[in-house]
């Protein structure tokens, strides 16, 4: 039997895989920032409904966790997402993809540091293994040829903002714990959805994104627009309760699942090459994920 924290952590990983296969179906080309900003801002009025209809606001909220929620979305939005982009510029997609993918071992190693909550080898085992599955499937996913014979200036540098972010990422996450005490999921995201909104606007605003919201076309948004109300609505709620219930470190750890729903999702209806790899990344991260459940 799974407790209700890993159900949440597993639903709103499934949710994600679902609609990642949705949007790569689609044959528009334009800024991830942008589709990513659409997907939250229609998700905005989604929970601020669903606030307007829950418990009121509790005056238990201290200073201290507001700046908390508040630097969880500035360190993992605004800085750790700007550092992964121009990562991937420096040292291509792939690599990328693979430093970043030790997210959820980050993430381990900031609630240690902040919250040290108890924590078994064999959990630690699961970790790296889902890490280690992530990193495999981003070769799998991304198999375009890239430069291998970059300056070194250019891949040192392209490794440490990947990196940085991957830290960034896991702290951000982690900060979400203490932050969301006296706050419902529902409050949460109803915070955070606006903020994360704007930051990625911002984002995509800085590198020199092109077009307006005008020339996406009905039939798109509506799209990305389920998408949002399916992934940033109903799967961050779920992805606030594994947070809230089981943990920063657990959650990301199963959340490493994602990818792997989404290879096998994308080889099942898109018809994506099966390789051996993606096998052995997939009994990767199902085994780190087990493991921790």
């Amino acid at each position: 039997m799974i407790s209700y924290g890993d159900a949440a952590a597993l639903g709103s990983a499934v949710i994600w895989a679902i609609t990642s296969l949705v949007l790569r179906t689609m044959s528009q080309r334009m800024p991830a920032a942008l589709i990513t900003a659409i997907r939250c801002g229609v998700a905005v009025p989604f929970f601020w409904v669903l606030a307007a209809f829950g418990p009121p606001l509790s005056p238990d909220v201290s200073v201290k966790e507001w700046l908390l929620l508040f630097g969880s979305v500035v360190i993992g939005i605004i800085i750790g997402d700007q550092l992964y982009l121009h990562a991937m510029k420096e040292i291509g997609v792939s690599r990328t993809m693979a430093l970043v993918g030790t997210f959820p071992i980050t993430t381990l190693v900031w609630e240690q540091l902040l919250l040290d909550l108890p924590v078994t080898r064999l959990f630690v085992f699961g970790c790296v293994l889902a890490a280690s599955g992530v990193v495999v499937l981003s070769y799998q996913s991304h198999q375009t040829r890239e430069i291998v014979d970059d300056p070194p200036m250019r891949l040192k540098r392209g490794i440490t903002m990947a990196l940085t972010a991957a830290l960034l990422w896991g702290l951000s996450t982690t900060l979400l714990k203490p932050a969301i005490e006296h706050l419902t999921t529902v409050q949460t995201n109803a915070i955070r959805m606006p903020l994360v909104t704007l930051a990625l606007l911002g984002l995509w605003r800085i590198n020199r994104g092109q077009g307006h919201l005008r020339d996406v076309g009905w039939r798109r948004f509506f799209i990305i627009g389920f998408t949002g109300l399916l992934g940033m609505g109903i799967g961050s709620y779920f992805y606030i309760e594994a947070v809230a219930h089981i943990g920063p470190a657990k959650t990301a750890t199963i959340s490493a699942i994602t990818p792997v729903l989404s290879l096998i999702l994308a080889v099942a209806f898109l018809k994506e090459p099966f390789s051996y790899r993606l096998l052995f990344g997939v009994a990767l991260c199902v085994l780190g994920v087990w493991m921790v459940l």
